[in-house]
């Protein structure tokens, strides 16, 4: 008997959400290379930085002029989207990031590296950064129906995880083997993203409006900001991601410190640490679908409260391979967050507010997370690393079970799952 699987593999591919809509693989592919890009520039230009200056205090300036700007720009530039194509906007945020970064490789390798040039391609990737960060959630309620746009988001935030995964490994091994001339590859990664985003057909008809919630003013840097706290569920889901991100920030600096007291691994084992979370947020995304079927809000606050437990074991571990089976499993568990809080927001708030409420969520979450970090510097001058470790848990269990008192949390229900025809039976050849 032989079974034709090659046919059973093809009909199955016709039915997932990426064989039916096919512009969200597109979209999918272009925002993996353009984070995998941000990510490895980040850390090659650090390096090269460095190199160029010798200057710790610039190099940590660059990263700041990258990131920092995101605060204001986010609403501002998030409200266009809810004017202009937002598949132009994307990819014209993936070329600007692009174009900088090769610009800085090819001051270089001409010989006229100049910081003050430098830092002002910096600044420029960073105001614009919105464009490229908002525009996927934005096209994705315009490509895929509200019934399956939770496992959508789950085959897009690929494109978040898997850049943190490699970007920094490659960044920081080809920078310290080619040199400047490792940022032409995220160049390029960029300006192949912002052609594949081009390509990508989007059908208005599809995001119809989820409530008679009026559409926020054109063009106020606040305009986002409203539904985030008059919506009950975002409120909700947006206290919640702000507790999650400042308690994940002190992590940041905690688990070097917690390699080196508790592990006395060093920084092999706080790469080692990172990267099996890193592997547990990937392969944690296959349960997205599976959570699409339960309350979504309600998935997150148990997911908060969940990975909170999981951290709280750290603070007894001294052996570097139970360390690494926490941190998967706390990956694991961290995956689905992402995706199912865009779903809650994509399906709460109308269609015209789109870009400003992501704009906004944007805003909140770079400075929720950094803050986060220069709390666990603060910490750490007064508790051990595993100490912070076990508040940043704590901290993520008393919000979970917060959020999930809050009636708006425990109300929001599914989107009813579409229906799919029953899978043919494999296709069998008997041969004699």
């Amino acid at each position: 008997m032989v079974d034709l699987a090659p046919g059973f593999v093809r009909s199955r591919w016709q039915r997932s959400v990426l064989g039916r809509f096919p512009g969200l693989g597109k979209l999918t592919v272009s925002s993996l290379l353009s984070e995998t890009a941000d990510e490895f520039a980040s850390v090659a230009l650090i390096w090269i930085v460095l190199v160029e200056t010798g200057s710790p205090a610039l190099a940590g300036l660059a990263v700041l002029f990258r990131r920092f700007p995101e605060i204001v720009s986010g609403p501002l530039l998030g409200a266009w989207f809810d004017r202009w194509s937002p598949v132009k906007l994307t990819a014209i945020g993936f070329a600007v990031r692009g174009i900088a970064i090769g610009g800085i490789a090819l001051l270089s390798v001409v010989g006229t590296f100049s910081v003050p040039v430098v830092l002002g391609l910096c600044l420029v990737m960073g105001v614009t950064n919105p464009l490229a960060k908002v525009g996927t959630r934005v096209i994705t309620p315009l490509l895929i129906p509200r019934r399956e746009l939770q496992v959508a988001n789950g085959v897009l935030t690929i494109g978040d995880q898997f850049p943190y995964l490699v970007g920094p490994v490659l960044g920081g091994s080809l920078a310290g083997f080619i040199g400047i001339w490792a940022l032409f590859i995220p160049a390029i990664m960029c300006l192949v993203a912002t052609a594949l985003v081009l390509g990508v057909r989007v059908n208005p008809a599809l995001a119809v409006p989820a409530s008679p919630s009026p559409a926020p003013k054109k063009n106020s840097f606040v305009a986002g900001f409203g539904p985030l706290i008059t919506v009950p569920v975002v409120r909700a889901m947006m206290i919640l991601t702000v507790i999650y991100f400042l308690s994940y920030g002190p992590l940041l600096t905690a688990i070097p410190v917690f390699s080196e007291q508790n592990l006395g691994a060093g920084g092999a084992g706080y790469g080692a640490m990172w990267s099996a979370m890193g592997v547990g947020a990937l392969l944690g995304l296959v349960m997205v679908p599976r959570l699409a079927r339960f309350r979504p809000a309600v998935v997150n606050a148990v997911g908060a409260t969940v990975w909170g437990l999981i951290l709280l074991p750290l603070v007894f571990v001294h052996a570097l391979p139970l360390a690494l089976v926490i941190m998967f499993v706390g990956g694991f568990v961290w995956a689905p967050y992402a995706s199912t809080e865009i779903s809650v927001i994509q399906n709460a708030v109308t269609s015209e507010q789109y870009g400003a409420v992501f704009g906004a969520r944007r805003s909140v979450i770079v400075a929720s997370s950094p803050t986060g970090a220069a709390l666990g510097g603060v910490l750490l001058e007064h508790f051990s690393g595993s100490q912070v470790v076990a508040l940043s848990g704590i901290a993520c269990v008393l919000g979970g079970a917060l959020c999930l008192c809050l009636p708006s949390v425990r109300a929001e229900k599914p989107v009813p799952a579409p229906h799919v025809e029953p899978e043919p039976e494999p296709v069998r050849v008997s041969q004699e």
